[in-house]
C-alpha cells in the first residue's frame, strides 16, 4: 500500500514538472492592421462662428491614437501666422485627440484647420497608406471680438421696392424683425439709412415728392422716436461730432439739425443750382464736401457758418461721383466715379487730388470707411458673366492690399464699430454677406425677405 502511494506521488510530480517545462503553444493576441478613420472636429463642424480665444480643438476618431504623430501634421493658421500647441487624450475617450494652444488665438481673427492622414493610431497605422494622395482634413473657425462683446452689433437694411420698411439683424447673422414706419406719403424713392457718431439712433431719410423728412429710430426698441422736416428730395445724410447734415437734392440744399435735441438749425440753399447727392465733414479742416448728383463737381462749405462756398470742378475725371466717403482723420476723400473703375483721392488740406486710383476691377459702387482701410465694391455684368467683389484699400498708401472676388452685385457696404466685420447687401439673392475684413473671407449670411438696398450697422453691441 505504501509502495502505490510512493508511485502515485511521484507520477503526479512528474506530470506537472513536465507540464510546466512545455513551452505556450496559444499565439499571442494579433495587432489590428485596419486603418484608423477620421469622424469630426467635435463642436467645429456644427458651429465656425463667435468662438473662444482659448479654444481647444477636439479630433475624434474610430481608434485610440499616437499623440507624438500629430506635432508634424496638424497645423491651426490664421493671416498671423501658426499656433503652437499641445496635444493629449480628451477625458471622455482616448479615441479623441484635444489640440490645446500654448497661447491665445487673435480675436476677431480667421482659422484654417488641417490635419494631415498620417497621423497614426497606437498600433502605428496611419489613415492613408504610402500609395495614397494625402488630402488633409480641414476645418475653420472665426474668434470672439469687440464685435461680440456684450451682445452684437444690430444690422438695419431698407427695403428698395416697400420703401418704408426696413429689416433688422442681431446675433451676427439672424432675421429678428422689420419695422414699418408710417407715414402719409410714402417716399417716392428709397434713401439712406445711417447711424450718426454718437450712435444713439439710427436716422432714416425719406425721400417724397413734399417736403422731405428724416426718421429718428431707437435701434433696441424699434421704435420710432422723432421726425424732422428737411427740405425738398432729401437723398443722404452726413454728421459733424454734435450735427446731422441732410442732403436736399430737388431743393438743391441742405438742412442741419441738432443731435442732441434734434431741433433743425438751419437750410441752406446752393443759389448756384448745385444739386448735392451726399455729404462728408472733415473735422480736420471744419468743413462739408458734398458731391453733385448731376455734374463731375465737388463743393465745399464752410460748416460754422455755410457762408463760405467753392467749387472744384476739375477733381473728377471721367464722370460724376457715386458716392463719397471720408478717412478717419479727415483728410482724404474718396470718390469713386460713376461707371468706371476709378476712385479720385482728393487731399482736403491741399483741394488738390492725391491720386486717381484706377482699380482695374469693373465699375465702382459703393464704398465705406475703416479706421485704416476703405472698402470699396464693385460689380459689372460682362457677356453672361457677372464680375464684381470688395477691395481693401489702404488709406495712408492707397494701395489695394486684397480683393474678394464672386459674381454678387453689392448695393451697399456696412462697418462694424471696431472694423473687425464688413456688412454688403446682395440684392440679387436677396442676402446680407457677412465677412471678416483681415482676410475678406466670407463666413456666414442672412436670408431676408424683400428687395434689398440701403444698410447701416449699430456702433454698439445689444
Amino acid at each position: 500500500m505504501l509502495r502505490a502511494v510512493k508511485i502515485f506521488f511521484w507520477s503526479l510530480l512528474l506530470v506537472i514538472t513536465l507540464n510546466g517545462c512545455i513551452p505556450d503553444r496559444l499565439p499571442p493576441e494579433p495587432i489590428s492592421n485596419k486603418r484608423p478613420s477620421f469622424v469630426s472636429f467635435g463642436q467645429l463642424d456644427s458651429s465656425h462662428l463667435v468662438i473662444p480665444v482659448d479654444y481647444k480643438i477636439e479630433m475624434r476618431f474610430n481608434w485610440a491614437m499616437d499623440l507624438s504623430t500629430f506635432p508634424a501634421n496638424f497645423t491651426v493658421e490664421s493671416v498671423s501666422g501658426k499656433i503652437s500647441g499641445k496635444f493629449s487624450y480628451s477625458s471622455k475617450a482616448d479615441t479623441i485627440v484635444v489640440f490645446t494652444p500654448n497661447s491665445n488665438y487673435n480675436p476677431a481673427e480667421y482659422y484654417n484647420i488641417s490635419l494631415s492622414g498620417a497621423v497614426r493610431n497606437v498600433n502605428g497605422m496611419s489613415m492613408i497608406s504610402p500609395n495614397e494622395e494625402d488630402v488633409p482634413m480641414t476645418a475653420w473657425f472665426f474668434t470672439e471680438g469687440d464685435y461680440s462683446k456684450d451682445g452684437f452689433p444690430l444690422v438695419f437694411v431698407r427695403d428698395k421696392s416697400q420703401k418704408q420698411v426696413i429689416y433688422r439683424v442681431g446675433e451676427l447673422n439672424k432675421y429678428k424683425d422689420s419695422l414699418y414706419v408710417q407715414a402719409t406719403n410714402e417716399d417716392y424713392q428709397t434713401a439712406a439709412i445711417e447711424f450718426s457718431p454718437i450712435g444713439k439712433y439710427l436716422y432714416m431719410v425719406n425721400l417724397k415728392t413734399t417736403t422731405g423728412t428724416v426718421t429718428v429710430i431707437d435701434p433696441q426698441s424699434f421704435n420710432v422716436v422723432n421726425t424732422i422736416n428737411v427740405g425738398l428730395g432729401p437723398t443722404n445724410i452726413g454728421f459733424s461730432s454734435d450735427k446731422a447734415f441732410v442732403t436736399n437734392t430737388s431743393d438743391k440744399s441742405f438742412t442741419v439739425f441738432d443731435l442732441t435735441t434734434l431741433n433743425v438749425l438751419e437750410t441752406v440753399s446752393f443759389d448756384d443750382g448745385f444739386k448735392p447727392k451726399d455729404v462728408v465733414f472733415s473735422q480736420l479742416t471744419g468743413k462739408l464736401y458734398f458731391y453733385s448728383n448731376s455734374k463731375k463737381k465737388i463743393k465745399i462749405v464752410n460748416a460754422q457758418n455755410y457762408s463760405e462756398q467753392s467749387v472744384l470742378d476739375s477733381v473728377l475725371t471721367d464722370n460724376k461721383a457715386i458716392d463719397i466717403e471720408i478717412s478717419a482723420d479727415g483728410k482724404y476723400v474718396f470718390l469713386p466715379e460713376y461707371r468706371t473703375d476709378k476712385i479720385v483721392i482728393f487731399d482736403t488740406g491741399t483741394n488738390k487730388v492725391s491720386k486717381i486710383l484706377e482699380t482695374g476691377n469693373p465699375y465702382v459702387t459703393d464704398g465705406v470707411m475703416g479706421k485704416d482701410y476703405y472698402y470699396q465694391a464693385f460689380f459689372k455684368k460682362v457677356g453672361k458673366e457677372n464680375v464684381g467683389g470688395i477691395m481693401k484699400i489702404n488709406t495712408s498708401t492707397f494701395d489695394i492690399e486684397d480683393i474678394l472676388m464672386w459674381d454678387k452685385d453689392i448695393d451697399k457696404l456696412g462697418l462694424t464699430s471696431a472694423n473687425e466685420l464688413l456688412y454688403a447687401v446682395v440684392p440679387g439673392d436677396t442676402t446680407v454677406q457677412v465677412i471678416e475684413t483681415k482676410t475678406l473671407k466670407n463666413i456666414t449670411e442672412v436670408k431676408l425677405n424683400g428687395s434689398l438696398k440701403y444698410l447701416a450697422v449699430s456702433k454698439n453691441n445689444y
